[in-house]
């Protein structure tokens, strides 16, 4: 078998030729579902029908064209809509990312920690804070820092604790197969092992607190909101990986916390069953409005953007993008 880290480890749920998606859905760029409670519904038939289509278009002409003003239109769209070039991501979600790959190199690569920290701490400095949100983003990026090599510490040694039975840790890798009912591919990356997500927990702004900031704890158990998000983005994997069982690590700079089959039942079989059958019809949803509707016009007269979910968290310039869209 391909490494894991060269190469994604596609499985599909009867072990059958690679999954095609849909004509019905590739006519409007939609290829695959993903966690159903990850964002508003309206906003991934936007990114994804929407955005990614504009945005890959634009590149093909920054990079090909020979025409200044087409170039210039085209870089005005990615540095509007893109959302590695629009300001979209965050100094936690930066943390988040560097955390995870510092703990590959440690564990995975068996680099020397003390130079792994030293460069992901420098790639976390050279971060900008992005400057629509009213210096709300820069603050978190100095409380982050403060606390960000000893996240990655707590985070290796907690990874050891959660992979103590695997011969061989393994980082991440991408889980494809369709649900039950469902016509178009889930897909879902568990970070390590096949089963298991790292969740970094980042001190919060608090301008009542002489220190400005409250320290980051890990939850008691995942029954809260953003918990129970995790619990919908591992059942998918769950369901597509023969049910192999599935484990939620949640990490802050001094303290961790398991969640697995042994200690929740949010993550007991029949739970996470349910959860399966929520997604499905969640997608076959999607799919209806994707068989139905003639084009992009059509699609999102379907659907009405739920402005207050926290995927709608993004720069105004996408905001101004959507609500043209949506005709609001």
């Amino acid at each position: 078998m391909t490494d894991w880290n060269e190469m994604a480890f596609r499985l599909r749920q009867n072990g059958e030729q690679p999954m095609v998606t849909p004509e019905f859905a590739t006519r409007h760029h939609y290829y695959n579902h993903k966690n159903s409670r990850s964002q508003d519904r309206a906003k991934e038939l936007f990114d994804k029908c929407h955005v990614r289509p504009l945005v890959r278009a634009a590149w093909d002409i920054i990079h090909t064209s020979m025409d200044d003003a087409e170039v210039e239109d085209a870089m005005a769209t990615v540095k509007r809509l893109d959302h590695k070039h629009n300001g979209s991501n965050s100094a936690k979600m930066q943390a988040g990312t560097l955390v995870q790959k510092a703990c590959d190199d440690i564990l995975i690569r068996r680099k020397d920690p003390i130079e792994v920290f030293d460069v992901y701490f420098g790639q976390y400095q050279e971060y900008t804070p992005r400057e629509w949100d009213g210096g709300k983003d820069a603050r978190d990026w100095e409380i982050c820092a403060e606390v960000f090599v000893d996240t990655i510490k707590t985070a290796v040694e907690a990874i050891k604790e959660a992979c103590h039975q695997e011969a061989v840790i393994k980082g991440e890798v991408e889980l494809k197969g369709c649900l039950p009912n469902n016509q178009v591919p889930h897909i879902n990356r568990p970070d390590y092992v096949g089963v298991g997500d790292l969740k970094t927990k980042w001190p919060r702004r608090n301008d009542r607190s002489k220190s400005g900031k409250t320290k980051a704890s890990v939850p008691k158990s995942l029954s809260g909101q953003f918990e129970m998000n995790n619990v919908y983005q591992v059942a998918g994997g769950w369901h597509i990986n023969n049910r192999k069982p599935v484990w939620l690590l949640y990490v802050t700079d001094t303290d961790y916390q398991l969640f697995n089959q042994g200690n929740c039942d949010e993550l007991q079989p029949d739970f996470l069953d349910q959860v399966v059958r929520d997604q499905s019809v969640h997608h076959k949803v999607t799919e209806k409005m994707l068989l139905l509707a003639d084009g992009k016009s059509d699609l999102f007269e379907l659907v009405s953007p739920d402005w207050s979910h926290i995927s709608w968290s993004d720069p105004p310039g996408v905001i101004e993008e959507a609500k043209r869209i949506f005709k609001l």
